[in-house]
Order: C-alpha cells, then structure tokens, then sequence
C-alpha cells in the first residue's frame, strides 16, 4: 500500500526565476507613438496592387481542389494544404486594402477549423469560396460592407452551417 503523505512532509520550494537573455538583448518597452505613427502611415499609402497576390492564391486552392479529387492530395492532408492559401488571403486582405477578402476568408477558416478530412461537399464550399475571392477581385469588390459582398459572406456562411449540421464525426 502507498505510503500517505501529509503537508507536514513537504518543504516549502523555492521560486527560481531564470535569466531573460532575449530581455537584456533587445531591451524592454514597446514602440513609440511616432514610430508607430510612421507605420500605419506607410500601411495607409500602401498603393500596392493585391490583385495578382489573390489570383495566384485561389489559383493554387483552385489546383488543390483538382489534387483532391484526383486523389494526389489524401482528404485527411488537403485541410492543412487548403489553409495556407486562405490563411495568406485573410492575414493579406486587409492589409492591401481588400477587407471584403479578409472577410469571406475568416468565414472559411471558422468553417474549415472542425473539419477533419475533405469531401466532396467541403470541396464545393471550398470551390464557391475561390469563386466568390475571383469575383471580388475581378469586380475591384473591396469594402466588406459593400452588398454583393455580404450576400457572398452570407451564402458562404449559411453553406458552412448547412455543413456543419451534417458532416462526419
């Protein structure tokens, strides 16, 4: 039988608190206003063109799509494939001045987070979506409050919560 012990047994530890050697290397505090001033000043001139970033982007999800199902990409390993692409057009969007494309791209993401493998309704959504980030780039779509952009978010939206009810476990 296990030996029980009581607190009596225990001496108190002793709270080591190691080096922060990143700390002394680089310093502590944050960045001054003006420097932060600086930035999103330069964000805001920002004259970029993020129209052929986002056609290449859903021009690789559109060739991962085809991988799929032509079995070169297993469904169990094309979530991880179908983020990157998405993840680069949700985190790009915005900052090139495309929120609507940050927008649609978030739904998916939500939607694509609990799914474990592809299949072919997943691949329908995923498809709809680069269908719809083509649109919107085609079409210079850029406020996320414009209307064709909330009725693309919205039919995304209610398409993955149409998924969500059905799929697999």
């Amino acid at each position: 039988m296990p030996e029980i012990l009581n607190e009596n047994d225990f001496t108190p530890g002793k709270l080591v608190v190691p080096e922060n050697s990143l700390k002394l290397k680089v310093g502590a505090g944050g960045f001054s206003a003006t420097v932060l001033a600086k930035a999103q000043d330069n964000l805001d001139k920002n004259d970029i063109d993020f129209r052929p970033m986002a056609t290449d982007y859903a021009t690789s999800l559109g060739q991962i799509i085809k991988d799929i199902r032509a079995g070169v990409l297993k469904p169990e390993e094309a979530i991880d494939a179908i983020m990157f692409p998405v993840m680069q057009l949700r985190a790009q969007g915005s900052l090139f001045k495309y929120p609507s494309i940050t927008k649609i791209s978030h739904i998916l993401i939500d939607c694509l987070e609990t799914v474990k493998a592809t299949d072919k309704d997943v691949l329908d959504i995923i498809d709809a979506y680069k269908k719809s980030v083509q649109a919107m780039v085609a079409l210079q779509l850029k406020d996320e409050n414009h209307t064709a952009v909330k009725e693309l978010c919205t039919a995304l939206s209610e398409a993955c919560g149409r998924y969500d009810k059905v799929k697999p476990a």
